[in-house]
């Protein structure tokens, strides 16, 4: 099962509780207790320590008050709702009044509490925001990328949060309406968060089916260039590691097997075969179209392109994510009217043609080849 409730797993969240009153904090937190089996109580007495949690610890709701020393909560506020626009925030005083719940409420608190108040009072207050959270669910078995195209598709608006096994920071993503909209990532935000995100390795997401209305679009990049630039980025990190580990390897050689390593003999016959089966590819495509259609179109541009590489996985994994079966021919239709049309192999084919072809029957035709 592709999408699975938060609901049916175990999962604690963690709440942030920021008070001067060191005697009401702990009291709150102890009463707090009885909620153990959703969340645990992070205690901090003053904004700079409430931000050193933020900045650690992946906090699912932070609640403030509003007096307090170095930083009040209305300057805490604003920093939350800047910097984790995901994290919903309580505001809580001694000194309600109708104004400072105004103001509380425009900088982004999402509940205003009054003291003096009932503990089951905060308790069903944080309930309320973590079933929010829950309405979505946690995603496994697919990559990020491959979710985020799928958002994107189907213009959601979303919050992903993504957490790796092997990084204990967190990273969220905002998507408008299938629109990319921002992202954070340690101190990261923008594209570069993004690029951090996918890059990391088993992960899991946990999805919330809305957008804040507080992100605001900071990413001007389309999502198939992002998506490309980290495919590039995790090929050169990968050769960097591959030379590096051939470099230890070759320091162990004698002189010799070192030469041999560093100036190898070109495999002519590998590469002569390759540009044989690219050669008939091409004809075999082009013979292929051209007999159904005639020879009246210009089909001559075939070829084969590793930068495609990338988008041809991706279509194909989202055809059997959505039961559509494997991708047999894709296209895309550039400014000028020329169309490129994708058919996956090995390696995968790109054929170009220009505004005079009848796009629909050359879809037709290069899709039956599979």
């Amino acid at each position: 099962m592709l999408l699975e409730k938060r609901s049916e797993q175990r999962d604690v969240k963690q709440v942030l509780l920021i008070d001067n009153n060191q005697e009401m904090l702990e009291s709150l937190k102890i009463g707090l207790e009885k909620f153990c089996d959703h969340f645990s109580v992070l205690c901090a007495y003053d904004g700079k320590q409430a931000i050193d949690f933020l900045r650690r610890e992946p906090i699912s709701v932070v609640i403030s008050d509003v007096k307090m020393p170095k930083m009040n909560g209305l300057a805490l506020l604003s920093y939350v709702t800047s910097r984790y626009p995901d994290i919903p925030v309580i505001t809580m005083t001694a000194y309600g009044h109708d104004e400072l719940e105004w103001l509380a409420r425009k900088s982004g608190a999402v509940a205003f509490i009054s003291k003096p108040f009932s503990v089951n009072q905060v308790g069903n207050e944080i309930m309320a925001l973590l079933q929010k959270q829950s309405d979505g669910g946690l995603v496994r078995g697919i990559s990020v990328g491959v979710f985020m195209q799928l958002v994107e598709m189907e213009e959601m608006s979303s919050t992903i949060r993504v957490h790796s096994d092997s990084n204990g920071l967190p990273g969220v993503i905002f998507f408008r309406q299938g629109r990319l909209m921002d992202a954070r990532y340690d101190i990261y935000t923008g594209e570069e968060a993004v690029l951090k995100i996918l890059a990391l390795e088993k992960t899991r997401m946990y999805i919330q089916n809305e957008c804040p209305a507080l992100v605001k679009p900071k990413i001007n990049s389309g999502l198939q260039a992002i998506l490309l630039e980290a495919t590039r980025l995790k090929d050169e990190a990968a050769a960097a590691r591959g030379m590096k580990d051939q470099k230890n390897d070759c320091d162990e050689m004698p002189v010799q097997e070192r030469k041999k390593k560093a100036f190898p003999q070109p495999n002519t016959s590998l590469r002569s075969n390759t540009m044989k089966y690219k050669r008939e590819l091409k004809k075999k495509i082009i013979n292929d179209i051209q007999s159904e259609m005639g020879k009246g179109y210009d089909l001559h541009q075939v070829h084969s392109d590793h930068r495609w590489e990338h988008l041809v996985t991706l279509s194909w994994k989202i055809g059997g994510l959505l039961n559509a079966g494997n991708l047999k021919c894709g296209c895309i239709q550039k400014s000028n009217g020329n169309v490129n049309f994708f058919i996956p192999g090995a390696p995968s084919a790109i054929l170009q043609t220009d505004h005079t072809c009848p796009r629909d029957r050359v879809f037709q035709i290069a899709g039956s080849r599979r």
